[in-house]
Parts: structure tokens; C-alpha cells; sequence
């Protein structure tokens, strides 16, 4: 592997506090009450979400309610529009019946949990005990003396069981392109003209890594977000860029060495940005591929899929899943592979070799030609448990269905969550709360839900004048050159009343200075620094009080607390006058502007709450 540094110890993440605390009547702090249901299937350390519709900003965690007391529940806040709350549903949890939990306000106390780090070569997702897999987004050349042609880039390999063997192969002598775990098209039509992104040696396509959109730590998951180009390199004037791919790749922090198996989620989402449709042709294999570990061979390997088929009956046939496995320096491991309900072709035919090594692939198309229009998004959305001891099909169906009928999660706001009084400032579309000054509309790039700067055109500010609030805002940094110092790093900000700004910069792993991400600008430094890196969402939720006046004199001044990413860096600071440069205080509201400092950072899921 490439020399990825292990984050662990290094990054701190959230979890609820280790007390049991009597449950009681709801607490004044309690802003919701969730409800989880099984179902007909019991559950086993089951990963759930809810989505936050109507939560208000600011440190949140989850308690189970049990026996009269409540069981602090490691939680994870997803970033969006609604954001959504993820924890397990730890332990056994039997078919037909529920469990019950609040979300309440509060800090939480950090441990360790899902850890991704990268260098200039790779991505590496590590889990408490023991690496889970590694993506390469650098371009990784084949064996010596073959084609440049097999120089590949975007793939995961390897991917470790937990144990802390590797279960994928790359560049096997058989199949010199095959990579570990990926996902190019073999027989298709673009422009008329055949186009192979899978067999790399007929020159025709391939598939290549642009760049990370994100990357996560957490106590409940960790992954990464990254874009990658389908290239098809021989269209009448030249390469030409097929498909726009994000693939999101999440690790759930259950299972491990103990409980012999890892748990990820991987979802391909594919857009045609060509003019022209790629048709795909009905062919044997193409899509979700895996390359198993050379150990694994027709004499010590099996495959067992969902509906009771083998090696020698299961390739062409529909199923749910399927398990792989075999020994590994003399030990049992395995892998199964899952594939969602919401799939095209559920359930999807596969690519199951009768004979030899392991390989395996979800393949749409072995059933049938079919099309990617121009502008329409194909989602492709599957599960894999990572074995590290004996498997049954009995475990992968229990997975399976935690994947394709989860539990029903219903959550119901308690008290004053979700304010009436929310405004919606920018949704993932509409800018109308915002100006340039005068009559000037947004001149900012906005697409895929997302606001970001367009250098030069100048700082927007609302519309509407604010006092007292509470604001909620995500920012995504982007990533400098590494030539680039100090407030040239991806710098932009949060001016409250246009008057005293919460400085946004790329301050990833440097000591808190007032000048830096999180600073009340050149008058503050956070408590603490809980910056993520560049590319990766961030939040802010501000409650601000407004300085009080007796017509011209100032009597009380503004207060601000400020919560990033989940954690309390500024609590109730008092601020005696405008920072940097901001506007001269005085007694008469004024808006919120964003900051044009000549960066393109970007903005979503932006709201605010008056409070006078």
C-alpha cells in the first residue's frame, strides 16, 4: 500500500457520554423523540438514519430510552438540506418490536471512531482495529513491460478483511485490467463507434479520478466522496468525457475484529455529459466489478447467492446477493456482495466465473440492451459485508435485509424544535434572499444544490435586516495549492450585521489564532480547532445577540456562541466592537453577508431564526 498516514489518536470524533442518566419525564433539552421499529426481521447492530426536518442548529445528542434510563447512543450528524442524524441499532433487536430514543441538546464527550486519511497517491478508511480498504486516486501503472494503456486510476484495492488479509487482487496475470474493486462498462456504443472503458488494452476508453468532493471521520461512519470521468478516447475529435461518475463510499463503525466482519455502503451515481446517449449492448459482464484474492481459486473458493445458486449455475441469474469465500493461509474469510431494491434490473444479474479464481459482478446488461440519456442520473447502490470467519448464507441474508427492508425510523419534534419563524436563506436553489447591493441579483455560480463564489463578482448580503438570531450555515473549502499561505487559503466569511465576522479559511490541523476558521475575526481565537480539510462540508450555527442601545449609547454589547461542525467554540463571547472590516456599530439592524475574498468556497442549507 502507499504510505497513507493513520489518523488514529489523531482525529477526535463524537460520541454521548458514557453515564446512565435516569429517564424521567422529557427533558426541557429534549427537541425530539425517535422511534425505531424492526419490522418482520430481527436486527443485529443495524446502521439507521432520520432526517432532521425542522431541527434546530447546534450541538444535538441521542439518548435510547430503556428500563427507566437513558443509554447514551454514539450519533453522527449528515450534513444537507434536511441534514440527517445517523447512529446502530446496537445489540439484537428482535422482529416485531421497538426501540425508543431522544435527540437532545448537548456536548458530547470524543472518542475514537471511523478514520479516513489520504496522501497525493491514496485514500485510507481505518476502523478502530484494523484498516478496512484503501482507494487510489493517483494513477497506479501496470506490471513492468505492459501497456501504458493499463495505467488505471479510481479503483479500491486493497480492501483488508478483519483480520487484516487483503481480499482483492490487482493486475492478475489472466486479466492484467482488472483492479481490485471497480466499476467501468465494457460493450457500449458512443457516437456510433464501439467504446470499451473496461478492457483497457483495446484502447477505446477508461476511467479516470478528478478530484475528492469530500471526506469523512465519525463515530458511527467514515468514507469519501470522489468524481471520476468515463473517457472514451477515440470519438472523431479525440477523448471525450462520457460519463460524470461520484462514487460515495461509507464505513460503518460496527462489526470488527470481535464480530469478525466489516460493513460498507458503496453508491455509484452516473450521469451522461456528452451530447449523445451511451448505449449499452447486451453482454456477459460490465459494471460493479470484484477482483478476489489470488488464494481463493476452484478448488478452496465457493458461491452461494440469494436464490441457492453455485459456482457452476449462478452466472446470468438474479439475485439479492451473493457470498464468496474461501481460505485464506488456512483460514476462512469471505465476501458479500448486496444489491439494493432501488437498482436497476432488482435483482440484478451477475457475472459469476463457473471455474478458476473469483471474480464476480453485478451486470445490468446481461439481460438486455439499454440507454444513459444525456443529463439523467443512473444510481447504482449496494452493501458489502467483509468477512473475516465462517459465513452462511443465513448471515448475508440478515445483512441483506438490513440493506434492502431496513427498520422503520419515525421521529416526532418535541417543544419548540423548528421554529415557525425560520427563514430559509438558500435552499440549493433559490437566491432571492440575497443581493449584491441595490437592485444587483446573485452572480455566484449555483448548481447541484450548491452556492459558491464567483471570485470578483463581490460579497452578497440578505436582503432583510437581523437582531437576534440563530443562523445555521454549510461551507465547503476548497483545496489551495500548496504554495498558497495564509488567508489566501480558501478564505471567505460570516459578517453578522455586516458589523463582526466568524472568519471561514482553511485552518485544517493548525493551533487556534484569531485569524484563522472559527475566529471571531482578529478578536478571537475558537477554543478549540475542529476544522475538517479542504473539500469536506462544515457547518456553523451562530446564536447571536444584537448590542443593546439607549438611542445613540451603547448599553450591553453583541454576544455570539458559535458551534462548529458540533462542537462549541465561541460560548457566549461577548464582542465590544466590529471586528476587521466590518461596519461601524450602531443601534439599527443590518443583514448577513458572505464574504467574496476572492475563493471559491462554496455554501448550502443556509437558514436563520430571529429571536426578537
Amino acid at each position: 500500500m502507499h504510505g497513507c498516514k493513520s489518523l488514529r489518536g489523531g482525529v477526535s470524533v463524537l460520541i454521548l457520554s458514557l453515564m446512565l442518566i435516569p429517564a424521567g419525564r422529557v427533558s426541557a433539552a429534549t427537541v425530539a423523540k425517535i422511534t425505531v421499529d424492526a419490522g418482520k426481521h430481527g436486527r443485529v447492530d443495524t446502521p439507521v438514519s432520520v432526517e432532521l426536518e425542522g431541527i434546530g442548529g447546534g450541538p444535538l445528542r441521542l439518548e435510547e430510552i430503556r428500563d427507566g434510563k437513558r443509554l447514551p447512543t454514539a450519533s453522527q450528524i449528515e450534513a444537507g438540506s434536511p441534514a440527517k442524524l445517523w447512529w446502530v441499532l446496537s445489540g439484537e433487536t428482535a422482529a416485531g418490536t421497538s426501540r425508543v430514543y431522544e435527540l437532545v441538546t448537548g456536548q458530547a464527550p470524543k472518542v475514537d471512531g471511523i478514520e479516513v486519511g489520504r496522501d497525493d497517491k491514496a485514500l485510507v478508511i481505518e476502523a478502530p482495529d484494523g484498516k478496512v480498504m484503501q482507494y487510489n486516486h493517483a494513477i497506479v501503472p501496470p506490471p513492468a513491460g505492459k501497456s501504458k494503456l493499463f495505467d488505471r486510476s479510481a479503483f479500491i484495492h486493497p480492501m483488508w478483511s478483519p483480520r487484516g488479509t487483503v481480499l482483492t487482487d490487482m493486475h492478475p496475470a489472466d486479466h492484467i485490467h482488472h483492479v481490485g474493486i471497480w466499476m467501468p462498462w465494457t460493450q457500449t456504443q458512443f457516437e456510433g463507434k464501439p467504446t470499451d472503458f473496461w478492457n483497457l488494452n483495446s484502447g477505446q476508453g477508461t476511467v479516470r479520478f478528478v478530484k475528492f468532493l469530500s471526506t469523512t471521520s465519525g463515530p458511527v461512519y467514515g468514507g469519501f466522496q470522489a468524481e471520476q470521468e468515463h473517457v472514451a478516447l477515440k470519438t472523431d475529435s479525440g477523448e471525450k468525457v462520457v460519463l460524470r461518475e461520484v462514487w460515495d463510499v461509507r464505513v460503518y463503525n460496527i462489526g470488527g475484529k470481535k464480530d469478525g466482519y466489516w460493513l460498507w455502503d458503496f453508491v455509484s451515481t452516473q450521469r451522461c455529459v456528452a451530447d449523445t446517449p451511451l448505449k449499452h449492448i447486451e453482454y456477459r459482464y460490465g459494471g460493479f466489478g470484484y477482483r478476489a484474492t489470488p488464494q481463493w481459486d476452484e478448488a478452496n473458493a465457493m458461491y452461494l447467492t440469494s436464490e441457492g445458486k453455485n459456482r457452476k449455475d449462478g452466472h446470468g441469474t438474479r439475485a439479492r446477493w451473493c457470498l464468496m469465500g474461501g481460505e485464506v493461509d488456512g483460514v476462512w474469510e469471505g465476501v458479500t456482495m448486496m444489491s439494493h431494491p432501488k437498482n436497476f434490473r432488482f435483482p440484478e444479474p451477475m457475472r459469476i466465473w463457473p471455474e478458476g479464481k473469483v471474480f464476480f459482478n453485478w451486470a445490468p446488461g446481461i439481460i438486455g440492451d439499454w440507454e444513459m440519456k444525456p443529463g439523467e442520473d443512473h444510481i447504482f447502490r449496494y452493501r458489502v459485508a467483509v468477512h473475516g470467519k465462517k459465513a452462511t448464507g443465513e448471515d448475508s441474508q440478515r445483512f441483506w435485509v438490513d440493506f434492502g427492508e431496513p427498520p422503520v425510523v419515525k421521529m416526532e419534534k418535541v417543544g419548540n424544535a423548528g421554529s415557525a419563524k425560520r427563514i430559509v436563506l438558500f435552499d440549493g436553489q433559490d437566491t432571492s434572499a440575497w443581493t449584491h447591493g441595490g437592485n444587483r441579483g446573485v452572480e455566484w455560480e449555483v448548481a447541484d444544490g450548491v452556492m459558491t463564489i464567483t471570485p470578483g463578482k463581490g460579497s452578497i448580503l440578505t436582503k432583510q435586516a437581523f437582531n437576534d438570531f440563530r443562523m445555521h450555515v454549510e461551507f465547503n473549502i476548497p483545496r489551495m495549492p500548496d504554495n498558497v499561505r495564509g488567508q489566501g487559503r480558501g478564505n471567505s466569511g460570516v459578517y453578522i450585521q455586516r458589523r463582526y465576522e466568524v472568519q471561514i479559511l482553511d485552518s485544517y490541523g493548525l493551533a487556534p489564532k484569531n485569524n484563522e476558521c472559527a475566529s471571531i475575526y482578529t478578536f478571537r481565537a475558537p477554543d478549540k480547532n475542529v476544522c475538517k480539510q479542504p473539500g469536506e462540508w462544515q457547518s456553523y450555527d451562530i446564536t447571536f445577540r444584537a448590542a443593546r442601545w439607549d438611542g445613540d449609547k451603547k448599553t450591553a454589547n453583541a454576544r455570539i456562541t458559535l458551534v462548529h461542525n458540533g462542537e462549541v467554540v465561541h460560548n457566549d463571547v461577548e464582542v465590544p466592537n466590529k471586528t476587521g472590516a466590518g461596519q461601524p456599530e450602531g443601534p439599527t439592524a443590518e443583514p448577513i453577508l458572505l464574504q467574496d475574498h476572492g475563493n471559491a468556497v462554496s455554501f448550502r442549507n443556509i437558514w436563520i431564526e430571529p429571536l426578537d
